[in-house]
C-alpha cells in the first residue's frame, strides 16, 4: 500500500512533520534517537498510566516512554547489526533511592503543614471522643489533586522507586527521623497512640499519591483503597522505625509516638479519665496481640533487615490487596493487576542483576509470611476494637468515621 504524500512527511511515531527516514522507517530525529538509546542501554520502560495505550500528539513534550518505544518497534524500526534481545532478557536495574541516579534536588520538599491538628481528645464514660472530621477534610482535600505528590521530580523513576521517595517523605512527617532520641518507658497515656494513628491517617495518603496511577483513580477508589491500606501500612511502618531504634531491652515493646516505647512486661495504658481497673485490663486484652505483633512482626522486619525497595513492595502489595479491589472499578482493578506484575518484575531484577541472588524464593516467602502476619495483626486490632467496646472497657469506635 504506498503511502499519500502528507503521510510520507510526518514521523509514523509521533506524527511530527518529517521527511526524513531513520532506522528503515519514516520517522524524526528525536524519535529515532530515543529507539536507539532504548536498544543500546537495554532500557526496559513503565508505562505511565499503565494501560499500554497512551496516545502520542505532535507537540507534547513528555511522551509516555513504554508506549513511545513500543510505537517504535511497531511501525518497523530496526537498528543494523544490533541484536535485541527479548523484554524478559534485558537487565533493568533497580536501586535504592540513595544508589539511583535521582539527585536530590529533585526531591520535593515534605509539603508545610498548615493545619493544626484538633488536640481535643476526650475519654467519657471509657469512650475515645475524636471528632475525625477535620482530618477526613484534610485527606479528601489529597486525593482530589490532579497531580502526584512527587510530580516535581526530574527523573523517571519506577514505581518503587517513588514509594521508597514517599515513605522517605511520610517518615519525616511523621517526626521518624531521630530513633536515637526515643525513650523505654513502663507508663504510657492512651492519648500519645491516638495521636499516633491521627498523624499517621492524615500523612499516609500523600504516600498513595506518589504513584501517578493511583492519582489518576476515581475519589471513591482511593477512598476503598485508603481504608484498609492505612492499618497494614501503620503497622510496619511504624515496625521499621522501631527496627532503626537501638534498643538493649528484647522484650516485647511496642511504639507509642515518635518519642516513646512502652514497656509491655510490667507496663501501664493510663489516662487520668480512666480508673485503675479499665487501665490493667485494656493491657491485659491487648497483651496477646502485641506478643503476637512482637513475635510476628517486629522481630522479623529486625532479624530479616529488609531494605528501602523491599519495604516499598510490601507497601504496593498492601495497596493493591486483591480482596481490597475487589471493591473498586474494574478501571481500577485492571490497573492495580498490572502494577503488581510491574513491580514483581522490577524486584526480580534487583535481585537478579544488582544483589546477584539467583535463588531468592527463600526471601519472597519470608517477606510474604511477614505481610500475612500484618494483615493477621490489623484482624485481631479489629476483634479487640469491637470487645473492648462490648465489655465497656474502652470505646475506640472513631476509627469507624474514618
Amino acid at each position: 500500500m504506498s503511502l499519500t504524500s502528507s503521510e510520507k512527511n510526518v514521523c509514523l511515531v509521533c506524527n511530527v512533520e518529517t521527511n526524513s527516514i531513520h532506522n528503515s522507517v519514516n520517522s524524526c530525529r528525536a524519535c529515532s534517537a530515543f529507539f536507539r538509546r532504548g536498544i543500546l542501554n537495554h532500557k526496559n520502560f513503565r508505562c505511565r498510566r499503565g494501560n499500554k495505550n497512551c496516545i502520542m500528539k505532535p507537540g507534547d513534550k513528555l511522551f509516555c516512554k513504554y508506549c513511545r518505544f513500543q510505537k517504535c518497534k511497531a511501525v518497523g524500526m530496526v537498528l543494523k547489526n544490533v541484536t535485541s534481545e527479548s523484554p524478559s532478557d534485558i537487565p533493568y536495574i533497580i536501586s535504592s533511592v540513595n544508589e539511583c541516579k535521582i539527585e536530590e534536588s529533585f526531591i520535593p520538599p515534605v509539603p508545610a503543614d498548615n493545619s493544626k491538628f484538633s488536640d481535643d481528645i476526650k475519654i467519657e464514660d471509657n469512650k475515645i471522643l475524636l471528632d475525625m472530621k477535620q482530618t477526613n477534610s484534610y485527606v479528601n482535600n489529597i486525593f482530589s489533586s490532579s497531580t502526584s505528590s512527587l510530580n516535581n521530580l526530574g527523573e523517571y523513576t519506577t514505581c518503587l522507586q517513588r514509594i521508597i521517595i514517599g515513605v522517605k517523605n511520610l517518615f519525616t512527617n511523621l517526626n521518624y527521623t531521630h530513633p536515637e532520641n526515643v525513650i523505654l518507658t513502663r507508663e504510657a497515656d492512651i492519648r500519645r497512640f491516638v495521636k499516633a494513628w491521627q498523624r499517621f491517617i492524615k500523612f499516609s495518603p500523600t504516600l498513595l499519591m506518589s504513584l501517578e496511577e493511583f492519582v489518576n483513580f476515581s475519589l471513591k477508589d482511593k477512598w476503598t483503597i485508603f481504608r484498609s491500606f492505612w492499618r497494614d501500612a501503620y503497622t510496619l511502618v511504624s515496625s521499621v522505625y522501631l527496627s532503626k531504634i537501638k534498643n538493649p531491652y528484647n522484650g516485647p515493646i511496642i511504639l507509642c509516638d515518635e518519642r516513646h516505647l512502652l514497656k509491655l512486661d510490667g507496663g501501664e495504658i493510663t489516662d487520668p479519665n480512666i480508673d485503675d481497673k479499665s487501665s490493667k485490663e485494656i493491657l491485659k486484652l491487648i497483651r496477646p496481640t502485641l506478643d503476637f505483633l512482637h513475635k510476628y512482626v517486629h522481630k522479623p522486619i529486625r532479624d530479616d533487615n529488609y531494605d528501602e525497595i523491599e519495604i516499598a513492595y510490601l507497601i504496593i502489595q498492601m495497596m493493591f490487596d486483591r480482596l481490597t479491589l475487589d471493591k473498586t472499578t474494574m478501571e481500577c482493578q485492571k490497573i492495580g493487576n498490572e502494577i503488581i506484575k510491574l513491580v514483581n518484575d522490577e524486584l526480580h531484577n534487583y535481585y537478579h542483576y544488582n544483589k546477584k541472588m539467583h535463588n531468592y524464593a527463600y526471601r519472597i516467602t519470608e517477606m510474604t509470611k511477614l505481610l500475612s502476619m500484618i494483615r493477621e495483626h490489623s484482624t485481631r486490632h479489629r476483634e479487640i476494637e469491637l470487645i473492648s467496646k462490648w465489655m465497656d472497657i474502652i470505646d475506640m469506635s472513631f476509627f469507624d468515621s474514618i
